[in-house]
């Protein structure tokens, strides 16, 4: 496993609910090649801790967005870059996991409206993050541009509050999909040994034969060309 470079993805979920313990990021940069945080849902919502977590991480970091497949893909995005203000080396994603009741044809539409107006704004498309059977599902991929995919694959859960292991890279590819960049491994993992005050944390691994890290994030000497449009 240790081929692949590891991260997490955090949340206001992984401090204490008034606040009073918080994320050691010592160790979470310490421990970490990357990191993701959640920067809000919708066009209404705002994670309160997003902008502390963002300030402190000091590896290469992502924000992701919770998608509301039947709101205004344009509110949605002008609330997630509002929250993020992303530099350069920053990199988004959007969080694809809910349908609402929503058909494969509009939630399509909305991403595909969504991953639009960030290209537009950022100069490249975001990441997506999803599962493959909520892809096969919901997202007509054969109308969504190249893009690069964080997809979550677990093991079976352990009772809790025992700690679930990783399951192994890689993860299960949507059809139409022919790569991946991340692969959530676990949502059950020990969240004492990051630092963070939830008992669980998610954890990630990097495709390390797709894209160096570096490189990805605009760190490195090396630029990635951007996914080219359908």
């Amino acid at each position: 496993m240790s081929e692949f470079p590891l991260g997490v993805d955090i949340s206001a979920y992984q401090y204490s609910s008034d606040g009073k313990q918080k994320p050691n990021f010592d160790i979470i940069n310490a421990k970490c090649e990357f990191v993701a945080v959640r920067a809000g849902i919708s066009f209404g919502y705002q994670d309160k801790w997003f902008r502390y977590s963002w300030d402190n991480i000091k590896v290469p970091r992502m924000a992701y967005h919770v998608i509301y497949p039947g709101e205004s893909a344009v509110s949605q995005m002008q609330h997630f870059l509002n929250i993020v203000r992303p530099t350069a080396t920053d990199r988004l994603v959007l969080d694809m996991e809910l349908d609402h009741g929503q058909t494969k044809t509009k939630i399509t539409d909305t991403l595909i409206k969504c991953l639009e107006y960030v290209r537009e704004h950022t100069g490249r498309y975001p990441i997506v993050y999803s599962r493959a059977s909520w892809v096969n599902q919901f997202l007509d991929v054969s109308r969504l541009p190249k893009l690069d995919w964080w997809l979550a694959g677990y093991r079976k859960p352990l009772p809790s509050p025992l700690y679930t292991p990783e399951a192994t890279p890689p993860p299960a590819l949507p059809k139409g999909v022919d790569n991946w960049l991340i692969h959530q491994t676990c949502e059950r993992g020990n969240g004492s040994e990051f630092g963070v005050a939830s008992h669980y944390v998610d954890i990630d691994r990097w495709n390390a034969g797709n894209k160096e890290i570096a490189a990805f994030f605009g760190l490195g000497e090396e630029t990635t060309p951007e996914p080219e449009p359908p």
